[in-house]
């Protein structure tokens, strides 16, 4: 999976200017080329994110994001079908589509519009969650196998889906609301990291300051992709934590 970088357009440039605005803290470097090997960024104060491709491919088919909306913040991780450009120009078309939508459609009509913007690609397996720090919640959706945990002390709650692909027809869709408290995790991740990687536990152990608005450090993504991703697949990994 790869992050999408994006030129300082004025676009970009009122974007890190809301965020700050807003009180997060957005890391506003040049970037990344895309799809040029193990990619890491802090996207925020409390987000940080890793990705990289299937080894010795230059295109990578996951995407991830992360983004102000009226309501809160945004995250959303996209895994193409199969690797490399095929796959990422799918996943690439998913985000914009959601950076582009309307601020107040629901999360099923945004995923149905994913829907149509991605007949005739490949299509792919995609989790939004959107978090509203004032309510203390968040609204999740997802589609295909990327995972999203939701930790909360020593409790790990998988969110689940629907079946279906992005971009080819998916059915029971049911996005889903649940609690966020301070000190809480979120975790999305494509298949490209092992299912049964102990991603809390890692967490856990990361987790040395026992003030519960310890934020990520900048490398933690990186350091659970690398111990986990698979060599035979693209892999990515957003961590979210709340405040």
């Amino acid at each position: 999976m790869a992050l999408i970088t994006r030129s300082q357009s004025e676009a970009d440039r009122a974007h890190l200017d809301a965020a700050v605005d807003a009180g997060v803290s957005v890391n506003a470097g040049a970037g990344t080329e895309l799809g040029t090997g193990a990619q890491t960024r802090t996207l925020g104060t409390n987000l940080s994110s890793a990705l990289r491709p299937l080894p010795g491919e230059s295109a990578c088919g996951d995407q991830l994001d992360a983004w102000l909306i009226d309501t809160g913040l945004r995250l959303a991780v996209a895994d193409g079908l199969g690797h490399g450009p095929e796959a990422q120009r799918a996943a690439v078309t998913a985000l914009d589509e959601l950076r582009q939508a309307s601020p107040g459609l629901e999360l099923a009509e945004l995923f149905a519009r994913c829907d149509q913007a991605l007949i005739g690609t490949r299509g792919v397996a995609l989790a939004v969650v959107d978090v509203r720090p004032d309510a203390g919640q968040v609204l999740h959706a997802s589609v295909g196998n990327v995972r999203t945990l939701l930790i909360h002390q020593d409790k790990v709650r998988r969110l689940g889906g629907a079946r279906g692909i992005v971009g080819a027809g998916f059915r029971a869709l049911r996005p889903e609301r649940f609690v966020l408290a301070p000190g809480d995790w979120l975790v999305l991740y494509s298949d490209g990291i092992a299912e049964n990687a102990d991603l809390a536990t890692a967490l856990a152990e990361a987790d040395l300051e026992p003030d519960p608005n310890h934020v990520p450090e900048n490398s933690l993504a990186s350091r659970l992709l690398a111990r986990w991703a698979s060599d035979r697949d693209d892999a990515s990994l957003l961590l979210y934590r709340h405040v």
